[in-house]
């Protein structure tokens, strides 16, 4: 292996390498005085960064909260839209007139021969005759 360059050391020390690499920059380690050298310096100024201790916050961008706003009121808004094309599709197609349907009737006579298997008889109707209430 070729000496690792620095990016390579630092995920080394962090341990955020992957093991194929990590095995072969820890056996590249172990016979190399100069990337030895290179490591522990990293691992200082590590530990110096460590010591300082300040926080920073690292307010987000202005324009994002913004963004974020108007994403959610447009969001909004395509539910609404949506919700009332779908309202106004489904009432269009409940509301439309029913094509007729021709029903065709027959007399039925008054008695009953056959077995009922235990239905009322209905008295009989007559197609032609007047409706009457």
């Amino acid at each position: 292996m070729t000496h690792p360059d620095a990016d390579t050391l630092l995920k080394h020390v962090l341990e955020t390498l992957d093991e194929p690499e990590r095995s072969e920059v820890a056996g590249h380690l172990a016979g190399c005085e100069a990337c030895r050298k290179a490591e522990t310096e990293i691992r200082g100024d590590i530990r110096k960064l460590e010591s300082l201790g300040s926080d920073v916050e690292v307010p987000p961008p202005p324009a994002l909260p913004r963004m974020l706003e108007r994403t959610r009121v447009i969001s909004q808004w395509a539910a609404v839209l949506a919700a009332g094309f779908l309202l106004g599709y489904f009432t269009s197609n409940l509301t439309s007139a029913l094509p007729a349907t021709p029903v065709q009737q027959r007399l039925v006579p008054e008695r009953i021969v056959e077995d009922t298997l235990g239905f009322l008889p209905c008295p009989p109707v007559d197609a032609a005759a007047p409706a009457s209430r």
